[in-house]
């Protein structure tokens, strides 16, 4: 992404419209005001019932333009998608705005991502790699929080952290995620930041902890995503409502196919 010096938020317009989960491989193209967006996300493994791990691609046009920056998120997936973390560490979000991911303990990491930010210079669109990196936190109310941390280095140097918080929504839904995004200023006279594409991988199959059985300290895999046991007819279906910077407002939904048998 891009930024300027210290501010609070700035890349999740993509990231969070597929942090929910999907089926399997899908490719869609949404228009959202005057820009199209493209997702590509799939479940590895893919199989129902199953511990998986999500990654997505999500790109972002808007004819050579950069495109509105977007100021909240909402995003449903299918009833049946679980979350299980049981014995996973957690992140303080104080001490990793302060320090960075070295301040998280490794149990607490779920993910890794990147992509490219863009901001407009006296009509000029400039461009900036950016990374993310996952991390559990300390759930509020019972429900899930997850830290983002989002850096860039160059042409302007951010360091920020976004809150993504568990929510649930209505039927054929189940497990959703919600996110604020704030303006997020970047170079004097130049355009908010906004995202050109992003990628991410999130899960827990690679973190575990040892737990005491029948006397025996045993080595426990972490289950995190875990697919719905059964796809309804038609696919998995997913909605994502998302709020722009200029107050207009974009709603879709869509299936996903169903995992092969």
């Amino acid at each position: 992404m891009l930024g300027a010096k210290t501010v609070t938020t700035r890349k999740v317009r993509i990231f969070l419209l597929v942090l929910v989960g999907c089926g399997c491989l899908i490719g869609a193209a949404f228009a959202f005001a005057a820009e199209t967006f493209t997702a590509t996300t799939y479940f590895n493994p893919d199989k129902l019932g199953s511990p998986t791990n999500l990654s997505a691609r999500a790109v972002f046009s808007s004819d050579g333009t950069v495109p509105t920056p977007v100021n909240h998120v909402l995003a449903y997936g299918p009833a049946g998608l679980k979350i299980d973390v049981a014995g996973t560490g957690t992140c303080n979000k104080a001490k990793l705005e302060a320090e960075g991911p070295a301040a998280c303990p490794a149990d607490s990491r779920i993910g890794f991502g990147g992509g490219i930010g863009l901001e407009e210079i006296a009509k000029e669109i400039i461009e900036e790699p950016f990374t993310l990196d996952f991390f559990l936190a300390p759930k509020e109310n019972g429900r899930l929080v997850i830290l983002v941390y989002v850096q860039a280095r160059s042409p302007v140097a951010i360091e920020l952290v976004v809150v993504v918080k568990e929510t649930h929504g209505p039927k054929p839904y189940g497990i959703g995620v919600e996110l604020e995004i704030p303006p997020i200023p970047t170079l004097p006279g130049a355009s908010y930041a906004s995202v050109e594409n992003s990628y991410f991988t999130v899960g827990s199959q690679h973190v575990a902890y040892y737990h005491l059985i029948h006397g025996k300290q045993q080595l426990v895999h972490v289950k995190g995503l875990i697919v719905p046991k059964a796809c309804p007819k038609g696919g998995f279906p997913f909605k994502v409502i998302i709020t722009y910077l200029d107050n207009t407002t974009s709603t879709d939904a869509y299936t996903a196919p169903c995992p092969p048998k």
